[in-house]
């Protein structure tokens, strides 16, 4: 039985070895795809670094006792929302190949430096110039995600690299818990502190594997990983499945791009339902919160600060198990609007019963961890995007730039008075607008696939020749009427 699983084994790994295209598919995983997989971890670790921080002894150090733990959200959420659009455009004009790891070497320097913030403004000032450079990362990296992958691999490399986030907040609560144990006072310096510090190297070193690493696209990489067999077949491949890659354009060619994804329904549609997806996600934002302020009859907490930095890692591996999950079976199936719909419900009933806030705490704990099966929703809707316009490059990667840039004025904005620190564990606001939010989405998706089934002639033409068959129907019918009118003349 061994024996036959292993010489299995040897014949699958030889396959890939023999056929050019699967080999190139490899090392597209091992190298673009684990690269922005660690990028979008350290990403998510060092934006959320701030409230492992603030369970962990900065609350206490810095006197945060009032708001200021949403309002560094709404900090750095300004500064992402601000830069994420240029960000795009820049990497359209420059190789993404400097572009990115440039930003990451920046962001992770100014997460480092923020263990020596005195007081709250510190913090404010370092929150928003970090959102500025983290801006390029997830959509950039989503861009060139787009730019390899075929409809049939999209969906779920979009999920591994999704559940970035999640293993870096998994990373980063099993982190903060040792240094906090082992850590703690160590040179003066409090666990929190040390954080900050260890965050913000593994974040800079990253950077500079990336000036190595990333492929810019396959119309004009020069990574030193592919050879020249390889860059015609990620090429041609494209070619055979009709998707148009990146190139660095002129500025005509922009501001024609920008025209359509403002002329466009499809975009609107998407934004509409991802943006509410992400908004209802925050539903699970603020779980450490409810873990730290449980207390038993007596009044003693339920859980230390260890267990606290620890508990939601539960969250996070249902996650990644039910992302990567279903994003597989979208891509087998090719179920992109029906994984996504189907994910919204759940977050309706989480959402709903969490709304309603239950006496019993393991329910609520339950629903709690529910929440974090949802992610698959999000990713989905993006690779049935992508495949939908599979023939604009620049229109898709500006339309993700346009969602995460009104996802973060939303986070900006939204939990100043739906999410307030005051309300929590109930949250009276948030959660039941969680709930609306998934019923938003889900009527967006419906309306995207009416659109889409009214017009497939944009998988194969692209938007461009969507809007000359427009204008080419107007024309005719201008005719028309025109010979109708000389008719009747004539009569």
């Amino acid at each position: 039985m061994v024996t036959a699983s292993i010489s299995s084994s040897k014949r699958w790994l030889a396959s890939i070895f023999k056929d050019d295209e699967r080999r190139l598919v490899l090392k597209l995983d091992i190298y673009l795809l684990v690269w922005a997989f660690v990028a979008g971890l350290t990403k998510d670790m060092d934006q959320s670094a701030t409230t492992q921080a603030y369970v962990s002894g900065m609350k206490e150090a810095l006197s945060l006792y009032g708001n200021e733990l949403v309002e560094f959200t709404t900090y750095f959420s300004i500064g992402y929302a601000l830069a994420i659009v240029p960000a795009l455009i820049i990497q359209m004009k420059w190789r993404p190949s400097l572009f990115l790891p440039i930003c990451e070497i920046i962001w992770g320097i100014l997460t480092l430096v923020t263990y020596q913030a005195k007081n709250a403004r510190t913090v404010y000032a370092i929150r928003f110039f970090l959102g500025v450079f983290e801006s390029t990362s997830w959509p950039g990296l989503v861009s060139l995600i787009f730019n390899w992958y075929t409809p049939y691999e999209l969906g779920k490399r979009l999920a591994i690299f999704g559940v970035s986030g999640v293993a870096g907040n998994m990373f980063l609560g099993i982190l903060q818990a040792a240094l906090y144990k082992n850590l703690n006072g160590v040179n003066g310096l409090e666990g929190w502190q040390w954080l900050f510090i260890v965050s913000g190297i593994i974040t800079v070193t990253w950077g500079f594997i990336g000036l190595l690493i990333i492929p810019d696209s396959p119309a004009n990489t020069r990574a030193l990983w592919l050879t020249p067999t390889d860059r015609a077949i990620a090429r041609k491949r494209m070619d055979v499945n009709n998707i148009e890659t990146s190139k660095i354009i002129d500025h005509k060619r922009l501001l024609s791009k920008l025209k359509l994804v403002v002329m466009t329904p499809i975009v609107w549609l998407f934004l509409v339902a991802y943006l509410q997806f992400a908004w209802s996600q925050r539903a699970n934002s603020y779980f450490l919160l409810y873990l730290k302020g449980l207390r038993k009859g007596d009044g003693s907490l339920w859980f230390s600060t260890y267990q606290v930095n620890l508990i939601p890692l539960g969250g996070y591996a249902i996650s990644i198990v039910a992302n990567i999950g279903l994003n597989a079976i979208s891509d087998w199936k090719q179920w992109r609007w029906q994984v996504s719909i189907g994910t919204a419900g759940v977050q309706l009933i989480c959402c709903s019963v969490l709304a309603s806030w239950p006496s019993s705490t393991p329910t609520i704990l339950a629903f709690y961890f529910l929440t974090f099966s949802t992610a698959a929703w999000g990713y989905a809707l993006m690779a049935w995007v992508a495949d939908i316009l599979r023939k604009e490059p620049e229109v898709r990667s500006v339309a993700v730039g346009a969602a995460v840039t009104f996802v973060y004025v939303g986070h900006a904005v939204i939990p100043l008075g739906a999410w307030k620190v005051k309300d929590s564990p109930r949250y009276h606001i948030g959660f039941p607008m969680a709930a609306a939010f998934a019923v938003g989405s889900i009527a967006a998706i419906m309306g995207l696939k009416y659109f889409v089934d009214r017009h497939p002639q944009v998988r194969e033409n692209g938007l461009s020749q969507r809007a000359e068959d427009e204008q080419s129907d107007l024309e005719r019918g201008d005719d028309k009427e025109a010979e109708v009118r000389v008719t009747a003349k004539s009569t």
